[in-house]
C-alpha cells in the first residue's frame, strides 16, 4: 500500500510537472527564443528539444502509474526514478556549468521529490513470485 501511494504520488507530481512545463514554461521560453537572431534551425532544436522533455515526462508518468496499477515489476518505476534522476543531474549541472539563472527556475529542484518518491515506491513494491 506505501509503495501505490509513494508511486501515485511521483506520478503526480510528474503531471503537475509536464502541465507546468507545457502551459508556463513553453510560452516563457520559446517565442523570446523565436524573437532573436538566431539561426532558425537552432530555434527550431530548441522547440524539439523542449518537447522531447515534455514527451519523457510522460513517459514517466506512464511507468509510475504502469508499476501502481498493475502491481508490477518494481523496475519499470526504478526506470523512471532514474530519468527523473537524469534530469535533476542536468538542472544542477547547467545551473552550475551553464548559466546561474537556471536557479531561478524550477529546473534544478523539481526533479529530486519524484526521484525520490519513485524510488521509494520501486523499493516498497512487492516483487512478483
Amino acid at each position: 500500500m506505501l509503495s501505490k501511494i509513494l508511486l501515485w504520488s511521483a506520478a503526480a507530481l510528474s503531471f503537475a510537472v509536464l502541465i507546468a512545463h507545457e502551459v508556463a514554461g513553453a510560452p516563457m521560453t520559446l517565442p523570446p527564443l523565436s524573437a532573436t537572431e538566431l539561426p532558425p534551425d537552432i530555434v527550431w532544436l530548441h522547440h524539439f528539444s523542449w518537447h522531447v522533455g515534455s514527451v519523457a515526462i510522460a513517459a514517466m508518468i506512464a511507468l509510475f502509474v504502469y508499476t501502481a496499477v498493475r502491481d508490477a515489476d518494481p523496475f519499470m518505476a526504478f526506470v523512471a526514478s532514474a530519468m527523473s534522476l537524469g534530469f535533476a543531474g542536468l538542472g544542477v549541472g547547467l545551473a552550475l556549468w551553464g548559466n546561474e539563472a537556471l536557479w531561478g527556475t524550477p529546473a534544478p529542484y523539481v526533479w529530486w521529490p519524484i526521484a525520490i518518491l519513485g524510488g521509494l515506491g520501486a523499493l516498497t513494491a512487492s516483487r512478483p513470485q
